[in-house]
């Protein structure tokens, strides 16, 4: 459905003009429909007061559909920028009286944009100072609109859609060319939101599909057993996990003891439940995770959208970043978390086209290593958040379940991150991991951050800096200036599990040129064998993967090597169960220790030893490996 929202009736009548719909509601608002054509008309009459009114109610009333799409439309005033008759979707609502904003969450449409203000009266001379590259738009009934409705409805699933009636100079247009200029932008506008509509439907019934298979036979063989509600848990996590590791219906069954008579007591539904892990772990399919990534099919188009906290509006790296991004709309926002934490985000558009987000830390710069993390016997481990999620989208990184959505944010004031790596400096040695966070390597076109913390690191021989990536950037290493305290860290996974899990990123033969020119240029270099997946057939791929290596690395080349097996906190896995409901990784039936969930001690030593047995016969010392091991002690 379709909820089209206009303040009076002029703006009404330009949709009332072109459907067939009737009245169905005279409450604190007007409310119209047409069944055939699955659109409504909300009418909630002039000012923010009334809209506000008018919108709660109506959420109030009636349910929201996942698929529902709502839009305000109608005339506004204009700045010098714009022109009667113009027309723009806009980017961000704020109130003007208070300076508090909401952004809606704008993709792949074929607008202009614009920042749209609220007034509780008509204005009448544009005031609003020039921050960012859009247009400036007033109306009074917008905000009044965006509240209520962001409180229920998905940003990405709210549209305010204005058209500009005069440029605030006191014009009133009459009647007649209000509903004259709505109607001119009308067609566009429908086209577009009966497409989004088409979209929503068709990837909600992609989704929900697995999961309505998946209840019903957990249903079924429920029927047949004394099932706790953590058992019954147990069991769709199971047989999700099945069905995204491409075991069929019939195999599953078929495995299950067959029914009988006589109930099934509690006892008898846990050894079904061991036999049913079992036989799951043991048979996964070889098309686990369905069919593999296909870039040319889905292009990305990152960093349309620019949000740039007010403080940094000016700041040098801010200024750079935006010459690399001429064609981006720059939206100021007073805090980051305003747009990054805020609620009901759309991930799976967001994947698509992520948004960047420019700010400055005001808090920590440097943490404590993580217990998930391996400190290479270094005492004195820190790792930085300098940007917070990365370029790539791999589906089993830990990033999905850390963070809210998939925006990036980046922190511009790197002279307070080196001003206070200064004072560590001066009371003992540092190793220090920037890009644990994101892929800073991978960013460097775009951002300078990665070079800095290089440049830095070749000038204080006392901080080791560990610089971790999936890229491919041998013009960055090439750029840099050489130093054995930077260790290059190159992830490593074979080509096919790159293909269906590590979205966006080079190849295996792309990632090891570049570590071969970084051992040229005289950095140091790790390679990382981590995270290891259980995934079918591990042994026979992570075994090639190490043989392909040394085709053009030799040892000589490897400072050290780091192993370990897939982990991750629960907290963040029950977040990348959401982020990720589709890929096998995410349903896995992990073990928990100390609030880590990993696999099966045995089948962590089976993954490790494979991969370190390789590695030993192509020259590898046991004092180049270091190892993460579910009881952390690094021996298998």
């Amino acid at each position: 459905m379709i909820i089209l929202i206009t303040a009076i009736f002029p703006e009404a009548n330009a949709i009332l003009s072109g459907f067939s719909m009737k009245k169905v509601a005279y409450n604190s608002f007007t409310l119209y429909e047409s069944e055939q054509d699955a659109l409504r008309l909300l009418l909630t009459g002039s000012g923010k007061l009334n809209a506000a009114m008018a919108m709660t109610e109506y959420l109030t009333i009636h349910s929201v559909s996942p698929q529902d799409i709502f839009c305000n439309i109608g005339i506004c005033g204009g700045d010098s920028d714009s022109s009667v008759g113009d027309a723009y979707l806009c980017a961000s609502v704020t109130e003007l009286t208070t300076g508090k904003s909401v952004y809606p969450e704008l993709y792949h449409h074929p607008f202009p944009e614009a920042r749209l203000f609220t007034s509780d009266t008509p204005v009448t001379s544009p005031f609003i100072k020039q921050e960012g590259n859009l247009p400036v738009l007033y109306d009074m009934e917008a905000y009044g609109v965006a509240v209520p409705l962001f409180r229920k409805v998905m940003p990405s699933h709210c549209f305010f859609y204005k058209i500009v009636s005069d440029i605030c100079d006191g014009t009133v247009p009459s009647p007649e060319a209000v509903t004259k200029l709505i109607q001119r932008q009308l067609a566009p506008l429908l086209t577009y939101l009966k497409m989004k509509e088409e979209e929503l439907s068709l990837f909600l019934t992609e989704n929900n599909a697995p999961q309505h298979k998946i209840d019903s036979m957990a249903k079924n063989i429920a029927a047949d057993y004394t099932f706790s509600t953590t058992m019954e848990r147990k069991l769709k996590g199971l047989l999700t996990y099945a069905f995204h590791a491409g075991l069929s219906e019939q195999e599953l069954f078929s495995a299950l003891p067959k029914p009988t008579d006589t109930p099934h007591k509690k006892k008898e539904a846990l050894q079904l439940l061991d036999a049913l892990e079992s036989f799951v772990l043991t048979n996964k399919s070889t098309s686990d995770s369905g069919k593999p990534f296909d870039l040319s099919s889905d292009p990305r188009r990152p960093f349309r959208h620019i949000y740039v906290e007010r403080d940094v509006l000016t700041h040098p790296v801010t200024r750079q970043i935006l010459s690399r991004l001429p064609n981006s709309s720059v939206i100021p926002v007073e805090h980051y978390k305003d747009v990054f934490n805020r609620g009901k985000q759309d991930l799976s558009m967001q994947e698509k086209e992520p948004s960047l987000i420019l700010a400055k830390n005001n808090g920590t710069y440097f943490y404590p290593g993580a217990p998930v993390c391996q400190s290479f016997g270094e005492e004195h481990f820190m790792y930085t958040s300098c940007v917070m999620n990365c370029l790539y989208d791999c589906d089993y990184c830990y990033l999905q379940g850390m963070y809210p959505g998939r925006n990036m944010v980046v922190f511009v004031n790197l002279e307070d991150y080196f001003k206070e790596l200064d004072t560590l400096l001066a009371n003992h040695p540092v190793y220090l991991c920037c890009s644990y966070d994101s892929d800073l390597a991978a960013l460097n076109g775009l951002l300078p951050h990665a070079k800095a913390f290089c440049e830095y690191a070749a000038t204080h021989p006392e901080l080791r800096l560990e610089l971790r990536t999936k890229s491919a950037a041998l013009p960055f290493v090439r750029e840099l200036p050489a130093a054995k305290n930077i260790i290059m860290a190159f992830t490593l996974s074979p080509d096919e599990l790159i293909c269906r899990y590590e979205h966006y990123t080079p190849s295996l033969r792309a990632r090891l040129r570049t570590a071969k020119e970084a051992v040229k240029r005289g950095f140091s270099l790790r390679l990382c064998f981590d995270p290891i997946l259980d995934v079918p057939n591990a042994s026979e791929l992570y075994s090639t993967l190490v043989d392909n290596v040394f085709s053009v690395l030799s040892p000589e080349d490897l400072t050290d090597v780091s192993l370990g097996v897939f982990r991750i906190s629960k907290d963040y896995l029950k977040q990348l169960k959401k982020a990720k409901p589709s890929c096998s990784v995410s349903h896995y039936p992990y073990e928990l220790t100390n609030n880590v969930c990993h696999y099966r001690k045995e089948r962590c030593e089976e993954l490790l030893s494979v991969v370190r047995d390789t590695l030993c016969r192509h020259g590898i010392t046991e004092n180049q490996l270091f190892l993460w091991t579910p009881d952390e002690s690094g021996e298998i």
